[in-house]
């Protein structure tokens, strides 16, 4: 019974101990939106980005970084058409000679669908808000996200 209760012990406490990812950004819900078929339709994906940390902006400063992308792919006739980028902030991490051009703080991204041969109906696309976060002072590995939105198509 003692070594019983020592090995639930044991495996109780790894799990306690097993370091959880950061939390980087929170993305707003997305408000449904209309489009008629065959035409287009913008609308805005936001993230919050913690504090403490930024992102690379799309595009990025320097070529080994990642850009912050987003993607959809083609769901029920309805195609991305283009995603426009805000611009990004001057940032330098601690002990770098090298500026970065960062998102930080609230961001937005115009988003423009084509309901290129979508029937009407409710339609979820799904797409990745794809990022490489940074603290002040070292960047993170390349990060995904999934983003969902809501299109209803009408003739």
């Amino acid at each position: 019974m003692k070594i019983f209760l020592l090995l639930i012990l044991a495996i109780s406490s790894l799990y306690a101990a097993k370091p959880q990812a950061p939390k980087f950004l929170m993305i707003e819900p997305a408000k449904a939106i209309s489009v008629k078929a065959g035409a287009s339709v913008v609308t805005t994906v936001t993230v919050k980005i913690d504090p403490v940390f930024h992102i690379q902006a799309n595009p990025v400063a320097q070529p080994n970084l990642i850009p912050t992308t987003i993607d959809f792919p083609e769901t029920e006739g309805i195609v991305l058409e283009g995603v426009t980028y805000p611009e990004g902030k001057v940032f330098r991490l601690e002990n770098s000679d090298k500026d970065l051009m960062v998102y930080d703080g609230e961001t937005k991204f115009k988003v423009k669908f084509l309901a290129k041969s979508a029937k009407p109906g409710k339609v979820e696309l799904k797409g990745l808000l794809k990022f490489q976060p940074c603290n002040n002072q070292i960047c993170f590995f390349p990060t995904r996200y999934d983003l969902k939105i809501p299109i209803q198509v009408v003739k």
